[in-house]
């Protein structure tokens, strides 16, 4: 029986990822993986080309009404098909190059599109409804990352995931189960949206009640191995030296320093998100408001600033100066 297209996964009790992806090029072999470490990679990732087709789109469907001009039909509203279907070539575009550099994201965002958008009846509703979901979609994915690194750092400051409003969307879901029957009974989820997808590991990750910690050597989160405090991560940053192994030795030069940029860090990027909910929420502009792309600019030259800082090519007042900007 050919298998639907997907990601098929199934969770061990310590946290284990046994998964398999079906996409249209057939299956493809994924490294194993934790639910701590997707959920830290998530955290992490930057959605910047997704930023800047959303803000993309957002104008292109606004080029898409336009007015006649004819005699016979002066000043009536029209959708342009030319806009439209510029609008969805940035869509395939983005789509054929996530699923080039990451198959499992390029692959979960296509399906999540094409299970979307509704099947085409040659109608200028459609054009327009189509263009919105896709918008709405792909945001929802960065949304989704705010709300992950909002419940990262809530737990880092030693507060409980708000389960009863802020964070209510890991309280239910609903996915499929496949059971396969071979030499034995197998069970696996199949995920046909990132959101849907990460949304499943998050409720699994916070069912844990997971020990969050910020590195004071890189300035990341990371899961602790024990409940005990743990200062350094085990990431590889100087070829095979982990946090833990490079941190001691940096720590007598540069511990003041470090601390304060690694901190400032952490609240400027909370401080940032706030300002996108504002700015999302509002029915007009705000001075202070960002949108996503925005966001992502600034994270990329704050944790450029941070790490440049980390590695001793800057000093703590460049760097915090250029986080705060």
């Amino acid at each position: 029986m050919e298998k639907i297209l997907g990601l098929y996964v199934s969770v061990a009790a310590d946290g284990r990822i046994r998964w398999n992806l079906t996409t249209r090029n057939g299956e493809v072999k994924l490294k194993a993986s934790t639910v701590n470490a997707e959920i830290i990679e998530f955290s992490e990732l930057n959605f910047k080309p997704y930023a800047a087709v959303v803000d993309l789109l957002s104008e292109r469907v606004e080029d898409m009404f336009l007015e006649a001009v004819d005699e016979e039909h002066a000043g009536e509203p029209y959708v342009s098909v030319d806009a439209f279907q510029g609008a969805m070539q940035i869509v395939y575009d983005l789509l054929d190059e996530l699923e080039k550099e990451n198959p499992l994201y390029g692959t979960l965002t296509r399906l999540m599109l094409e299970d979307a958008v509704p099947p085409d009846d040659g109608s200028a509703w459609w054009m327009i409804r189509t263009a919105q979901t896709i918008v709405e979609r792909l945001s929802s994915i960065m949304q989704l990352q705010f709300l992950v690194n909002d419940a990262l750092y809530d737990i880092r400051n030693g507060t409980s995931p708000d389960l009863q409003s802020k964070h209510a969307f890991f309280v239910q879901a609903e996915v499929p189960q496949i059971l396969s029957l071979g030499k034995k009974l197998t069970a696996q989820v199949r995920f046909r949206s990132p959101i849907e997808y990460y949304r499943f590991l998050m409720m699994r990750f916070l069912a844990n009640t997971p020990n969050v910690a910020l590195c004071e050597c890189c300035g990341r989160y990371f899961i602790p191995k024990t409940r005990r405090r743990t200062l350094y991560c085990d990431r590889k940053i100087r070829g095979n030296k982990t946090c833990k192994d490079l941190a001691p030795a940096l720590k007598h030069r540069r511990e003041a320093g470090r601390n304060e940029v690694i901190r400032a860090y952490d609240r400027a990027n909370q401080r940032m998100y706030k300002r996108y909910e504002r700015e999302a929420d509002a029915d007009h502009h705000l001075p202070k408001g960002i949108h996503y792309s925005d966001y992502y600019d600034w994270r990329d030259k704050a944790a450029a600033a941070r790490d440049a800082f980390l590695n001793g090519t800057i000093t703590a007042e460049e760097a915090l100066k250029l986080i705060e900007a």
